[in-house]
């Protein structure tokens, strides 16, 4: 994340931070704190560095990194308190000593947030559609007021800390993603900030691995909906609606596509008619149009009226590798920062609808961390595909070889390709691209996908 995060224009001592994190001030330093990094190569001067443990570098490694950078204190666990001290002693950087690291970030963000109240809080969480969602909202707050949202996907529990350091005195609206992977992160975001408006945009297999079945899925994500809510909104087309309905503590309000008329424009995106106003946002499939729908319900509860909505909306473009259009002798839609399986299915749906004068492709990787469901989810898109008329499929990752053999079997006359070897996948799409094609590209984001787009482009 190549941005300072948190304290606007405020500045605080590192006795301050120290109080804000829940530590102890085991070394003063000369420096007051301007904002926060875990990673010590985004340090610079006024930087608290949270020296956070991770899965394959342990932060407490590059604290002596991040203060010849100048950062004005190290947060460190009481474990490793004594060595930091000794490791800082001629540094003019101070050293706070923490029970948990990532704890005292959410600590610090909490506390941090509760100076400004009058803020309107949002919670945007769902197994796909989230980042969408919150920027076409922000789109719309901006219009109202100062607004501060979830940079790019900082939306864990470690990312949703730095983005709530954002907030300052003059904000008036806050948008944020709790995107959770894991059983008990929903809680300790609510702990952070209580969203006084939450959005639950759909409920999918997304992170199965982690959770076990979709109703652990449901039963965490929906913890959002906490009881000091004013207004939660559901997504009606979401299976877990009744479930969630029953856990929450009021009455949901629902989005669908029947809240507003649009007319597809194809790789152009929607016209959107609202309440006598009609504006261009330039998204394209029909998963994405319901994002924008949740937003705008989410809007007019905050107070936007139509001339706003409308005034946001215009000309909105969805963030890149989310249905992005690279125009060109080759059209490519970039669709690979993650795939599910109603994601997956939707867009190619929308793929097949489109008319188009040249060949219509897709490369497709595999949806990750699906756990149990792996096998069967990658077969179902193999039989969506045998619903659609593409011209070629490029079918890449191991996940990926049972829907192959599935298409093969059941005699799927379109040319189809399997491959785990990315440079192989490279060179076979490299030789078959032509001008004119339309190609879909689509995985999850582990995969990297992006890195066929050169391919795509360049290799005809």
């Amino acid at each position: 994340m190549e941005q300072r995060n948190g304290f606007s224009t405020q500045h605080y001592r590192v006795g301050q931070v120290a109080s804000l994190c829940g530590g102890t001030l085991v070394k003063n330093g000369a420096l007051d704190a301007e904002d926060v990094q875990f990673d010590s190569r985004l340090c610079s001067r006024g930087t608290v560095f949270f020296a956070l443990p991770g899965e394959k570098e342990d932060g407490f490694s590059f604290i002596g990194d991040a203060a010849s950078k100048g950062c004005s204190a190290v947060i460190v666990s009481l474990a490793n308190a004594n060595e930091a001290k000794q490791r800082l002693s001629s540094s003019p950087c101070a050293v706070i000593a923490v029970a948990n690291p990532l704890r005292s970030l959410q600590l610090l963000a909490k506390n941090y947030i509760s100076q400004f109240p009058r803020v309107s809080y949002v919670g945007i969480t769902g197994s796909c559609g989230k980042t969408t969602t919150k920027e076409a909202l922000a789109a719309i707050t901006t219009i109202m007021g100062p607004t501060v949202k979830t940079p790019g996907n900082f939306n864990s529990e470690i990312g949703l800390p730095l983005s709530l350091l954002q907030v300052n005195k003059d904000t008036e609206y806050g948008i944020f993603e709790m995107g959770i992977d894991h059983v008990g992160e929903m809680d300790r975001m609510v702990d952070m900030v209580k969203p006084d408006f939450a959005l639950l945009t759909n409920i999918g297999i997304s992170h199965l691995e982690k959770f076990g079945t979709q109703e652990t899925i449901a039963d965490e994500k929906g913890k959002i909906f906490h009881p000091d809510l004013k207004e939660g909104f559901l997504n009606k087309s979401c299976r877990y609606c009744s479930f969630l309905e029953k856990k929450a503590p009021r009455k949901m309000r629902y989005f669908g596509y029947e809240d507003l008329s649009f007319t597809d424009l194809g790789l152009d995106g929607w016209a959107i008619h609202y309440e006598g106003q009609t504006f261009f946002v330039k998204c394209v499939g029909k998963h994405l149009l319901l994002d924008i729908i949740g937003a705008i319900k989410v809007a007019k509860s905050l107070g936007a009226n139509p001339s706003q909505i409308a005034q946001g909306l215009e000309g909105f473009v969805s963030m890149k590798g989310r249905s992005s259009i690279i125009n060109g002798d080759v059209t490519i839609i970039e669709d690979y920062y993650n795939a599910s399986l109603d994601s997956t299915n939707s867009i190619l749906d929308y793929l097949q609808s489109l008319q188009w004068k040249g060949y219509k492709k897709a490369v497709l990787g595999p949806m990750k961390e699906l756990g149990t469901k792996s096998v069967q989810a990658h077969s179902l898109i193999a039989r969506h595909l045998m619903k659609t008329h593409l011209d070629s499929t490029f079918l890449y990752g191991s996940e990926m070889k049972g829907a192959y053999d599935l298409l093969k079997k059941s005699g799927y006359g379109r040319g189809v390709f399997f491959t785990d070897d990315f440079s192989e996948l490279e060179n076979r799409v490299a030789k078959d691209t032509r001008s004119g094609d339309l190609y879909l590209v689509k995985a999850s984001r582990s995969v990297a996908m992006e890195r066929i787009i050169p391919s795509i482009r360049d290799g005809r």
